[in-house]
């Protein structure tokens, strides 16, 4: 990239160390996990928004990584391919011969910094790895910055982009596997829960928070208040401990649980 830095102005240990425990990322709990901490050490942001597909045609899937709660237009905003903030990135990332993407409050006028500020969103910094098969393609955009995007995070970030890359398209390939390999049916049994309840019960039993649950399903965390109350009423119990117990106990004396069709 133009007007390279000298590696040794990096924090090469905290580098090494972010490197190393990208390694050990399959499952999406572990990509935020390891994007909250390690990552962030490296390079703070508020919200990391991932699009992994064809990049080019912006036939992409897009996911968002966020310590707090988002409201689900805002999302949508986000990760909307026909104009929404990663299309607006990916266009100018593709302007800029695919060099790390630097925008700054105030400074940026352009359709990005503007869609930035209606998004009340700080600073951006975005990277990708194009692969010659296009559906393999990523992207990243790490937004909200706590200060602006120097020639030094772009460095950090071009970096890292291998490591982001291949850890991204190890959760989407385990999720693949996992969605290929789930049954469809067990045992019928009087209670019936859907498939996707089941999966929210099994991460429930994990100990998973519902912000952590719908990270690692692709949903927010008000649609996974819903699939556990609903879990609760069909299940006739109170609360989480409850639930897996129940459900526990259901599969050792029945030998399954009835999954229904709807896995929404």
């Amino acid at each position: 990239m133009a007007d390279p830095l000298d590696r040794g102005q990096i924090d090469s240990q905290q580098l090494l160390f972010t490197i190393e425990t990208s390694i050990r990322v399959v499952k999406r709990f572990q990509f935020f996990l390891w994007a909250q901490g390690s990552l962030q050490a490296l390079l703070p942001h508020e919200i990391m928004v991932c699009a992994c597909g064809d990049i080019e045609r912006l036939d992409f899937r897009a996911m968002v990584f966020s310590r707090t709660v988002l409201a689900p237009d805002f999302e949508s905003r986000l990760t909307d391919p026909a104009g929404g903030l990663i299309s607006r990135l990916l266009e100018s990332w593709r302007q800029g011969a695919r060099e790390p993407l630097i925008s700054a409050q105030g400074a940026d006028h352009t359709p990005v910094g503007r869609t930035l500020s209606s998004l009340q969103l700080t600073h951006a910094l975005a990277h990708g790895c194009r692969e010659v098969r296009g559906e393999q393609s990523t992207f990243f955009a790490l937004l909200g910055l706590p200060l602006a995007p120097t020639l030094h995070d772009a460095r950090r970030i071009e970096l890292l982009m291998p490591h982001l890359h291949l850890a991204l398209l190890r959760v989407n390939e385990f999720e693949r596997a996992e969605n290929g390999a789930r049954p469809r049916s067990r045992n019928p049994l009087p209670i019936s829960l859907s498939a996707r309840e089941l999966q929210v019960l099994e991460w429930v039993r994990e100990g998973k928070t519902n912000h952590e649950i719908g990270q690692i399903l692709d949903i927010s965390p008000l649609t996974v208040k819903n699939h556990i109350q609903k879990i609760l009423r069909k299940l006739d119990v109170t609360n989480r401990a409850q639930a897996v117990a129940r459900v526990a106990a259901l599969r050792a004396r029945e030998g399954g649980v009835d999954v229904a069709g709807d896995a929404s």
